[in-house]
């Protein structure tokens, strides 16, 4: 299974009404190969929504605003795959930064959408590849989403010492903290886009770094398997 990726669409809003605060739209479509020469077929959603959507028991999948986990916009109301796509309607929080979305949204300012995920099921198709499963960890609202592969943007000028102690603030958070499923759930997507970031960004082969106190991991893959571990450990399903 791949860490995290992104993919996003372009005019994918269907309807907005700002008395409900209700935005309808797509957060994937089907059957068109992207700029990284993949396909996501129908069905590749089906086993997240069953097991995380709307309509489950977890409910864990989120509505982002820039695949940010600190600006959570909404848990989808409904969340469906059609004959188009990704379907969604989510109720945008009253938030100021949900304010400013619902009327960049009314504008006609953010029109994407995209969505965080990793891949389950993958098959090759000649010069392309077929998505057939993912794990949805998201849907975002997005400004600009043409580029499939920029790592999320909030670790872009991040160092390897960056992520290292980003990491080990998260891991202890989990291992002090009592948390509701949603908040383990976004330091989830933390982790998966961290591990994304550094497998796209930085040397897997730099020499790892020393840090204070000396009982903390120093190397930022020790880091990631700690976090991982602290989060099996908090009884969070990864």
């Amino acid at each position: 299974m791949s860490a995290y990726q992104i993919k996003s669409i372009p005019a994918s809003v269907k309807d907005i009404d700002s008395k409900s605060r209700m935005v309808t739209g797509y957060f994937s479509t089907f059957g068109s190969v992207d700029s990284d020469m993949d396909m996501i077929m129908p069905g590749a959603f089906s086993k997240s929504i069953q097991e995380n959507g709307p309509e489950s028991m977890r409910k864990r999948i989120v509505h982002l605003y820039q695949h940010d986990v600190n600006m959570p916009l909404a848990k989808p109301k409904v969340l469906k795959e059609d004959e188009m796509g990704l379907y969604f309607e989510s109720e945008i929080v009253k938030t100021s930064y949900g304010e400013d979305v619902l009327k960049l949204y009314e504008a006609g300012v953010i029109n994407e959408h995209s969505i965080g995920f990793s891949t389950v099921k993958a098959q090759p198709k000649g010069d392309y590849t077929e998505i057939n499963e993912v794990r949805l960890f998201e849907g975002s609202t997005v400004t600009f989403g043409a580029n499939e592969n920029t790592p999320f943007t909030g670790f872009k000028s991040m160092t390897k010492e960056d992520a290292l102690e980003r990491v080990q603030k998260l891991t202890k958070a989990v291992r002090n903290g009592t948390f509701k499923d949603e908040t383990f759930h976004l330091l989830e997507i933390q982790l998966r886009q961290l591990e994304q970031f550094m497998h796209d960004t930085l040397d897997q082969k730099a020499e790892p770094v020393s840090t204070s106190p000396s009982d903390e991991p120093d190397d930022v893959y020790e880091a990631l398997d700690s976090f991982t571990t602290s989060l099996k450990l908090s009884n969070w399903r990864l």
